[in-house]
């Protein structure tokens, strides 16, 4: 039993390190000419569909896929949730930003819509998801595992060590937050998929960040966001108690 959660724990792994990687080594080496940016964005999101829902499939039976990622139901809830605690940052955005000049359609869908669904799709419902929920990986390590490539992942957005810094520890966290949140909504990836689309949204739409680090402003109507998501999830899981808790932060030994 061990050894097949090892080797499992592994495939995983090395399944999302493809996935994720997997694009720009191989434009590293060959040069591929994609004309049509519809195209390229297609293309490059391909690469984090087609081992992950395959790797799914094969271990855990390919008409489960879409359970197993946690899209397979909650997508109403997840918006409504979604709205009403994002919000603060939606209303303060308009307010203290204005719409960008050179703000294009594409490069907007791309940042929300896109960009919030596979993320979260590769980070939390492949990744820690598959992690935690059928490997017995304890909430700590799995999601930190995650956060950690995460953060890596946005570290670009930086110019100085500094912001670089404050980039990769946002992120970092956020990918935590992310994955506690699609735990506790009884394992609904919709809730982080809509709250990173309208979170991105906030700051795409309005010219009030460069980066994801953000200033005073932003960042006091983002922890006010953040706040509401805590604050609203502990009031509908009082009665049943938090899934998060003491007995899954090593080991996981419920969802196996």
């Amino acid at each position: 039993m061990y050894r097949k959660t090892i080797i499992d724990s592994i495939i995983v792994i090395v399944t999302f390190l493809i996935a994720f990687y997997g694009n720009r080594t191989l434009s590293d080496y060959f040069e591929i000419s994609i004309s049509s940016a519809y195209l390229k964005i297609a293309y490059s999101y391909l690469w984090w569909i087609l081992p992950t829902a395959f790797i799914t499939g094969l271990l855990y039976g390919f008409h489960k896929i879409i359970d197993n990622v946690g899209i397979q139901k909650g997508y109403i809830s997840g918006l409504l949730f979604s709205i009403i605690t994002v919000l603060p940052m939606l209303i303060s955005s308009a307010l203290i930003g204005r719409i960008g000049a050179d703000l294009k359609m594409l490069g907007l869908i791309h940042q929300t819509l896109f960009a919030g669904f596979m993320e979260e799709y590769l980070f939390r419902g492949f990744l820690f998801g598959i992690l935690f929920r059928k490997l017995g990986w304890g909430f700590i390590p799995a999601s930190i595992l995650g956060a950690l490539i995460f953060g890596l992942g946005h570290i670009y957005q930086g110019s100085t060590f500094l912001e670089t810094t404050g980039v990769f520890l946002v992120t970092s966290l956020g990918a935590v937050w992310f994955a506690w949140l699609y735990i506790e909504w009884n394992n609904n990836l919709w809730v982080p998929i809509f709250l990173h689309i309208l979170m991105n949204l906030s700051w795409g739409l309005f010219d009030v960040s460069s980066n994801a680090l953000g200033g005073l402003y932003t960042n006091l109507f983002r922890i006010i966001t953040i706040a509401l998501t805590i604050l609203v999830t502990i009031v509908c899981n009082k009665k049943t108690g938090l899934r998060i808790n003491r007995k899954n932060l090593i080991v996981n030994t419920y969802n196996r």
